[in-house]
């Protein structure tokens, strides 16, 4: 394993959460803590510590709300047009020649454990930092994702709503699926119904 693979997190928290109302999801308090502060949270614990944070929709509360986090804001002025508009910019803002892999990570996470990022960095390091690392509960894909520095520029080149999903089946053969116990890779605000059930795919 080589523990001196240098990761980046892009967090994405641009989104305009269109299905709850008026109510901005990412700074609903989840156990007394609000939801975007919990993933950077869990990234940090994770064992990443350079974190790019994408704002857009209300980004003064979004950073008001991670004040003292120690983390570089990005603002992505089209954050309208989708998830992969904002995954390029925060690919935009990491310098290439600073890290060896970008971890990707949804802001409205609220279960995502810090051992769970901690151990999917584990697996990408132990892979020599060769691999597409994507966390597997169940069967279904989740967040983070670990990608290879070398996908730097596709990811800078996404667009619209569209994120990274098809560079990750285009490059299955690059791919590793680690298996976690973590339902909270999955298992996002909008997914879960009254009763506290997971209702649709991630992925």
């Amino acid at each position: 394993m080589s523990a001196s693979l240098r990761i980046a997190a892009i967090v994405l928290a641009a989104g305009q959460s269109k299905r709850m109302g008026a109510v901005n999801k990412l700074l609903m308090e989840v156990e007394g803590v609000p939801m975007i502060r919990r993933v950077v949270d869990a990234v940090r614990g994770g064992g990443v510590s350079e974190i790019f944070v994408v704002t857009g929709f209300e980004r003064e509360r979004i950073e008001s709300c991670l004040q003292g986090s120690d983390v570089e804001f990005v603002f992505n002025e089209n954050f309208e047009e989708g998830m992969g508009a904002s995954l390029a910019a925060g690919a935009k803002a990491i310098g290439r020649d600073c890290v060896d892999g970008i971890l990707v990570c949804l802001g409205d996470l609220p279960s995502l454990r810090a051992e769970t990022v901690a151990w999917v960095v584990r697996e990408f390091r132990e892979a020599g930092g060769d691999r597409i690392v994507v966390p597997i509960y169940k069967n279904r894909r989740g967040h983070p994702i670990v990608f290879l520095v070398r996908y730097l520029s596709s990811l800078e080149c996404l667009s619209g709503d569209v994120g990274a999903k098809e560079l990750i089946r285009r490059e299955r053969d690059c791919v590793l699926e680690v298996e976690v116990v973590d339902e909270g890779i999955i298992r996002d605000l909008d997914t879960i119904d009254h009763s506290g059930s997971s209702t649709s795919d991630l992925d």
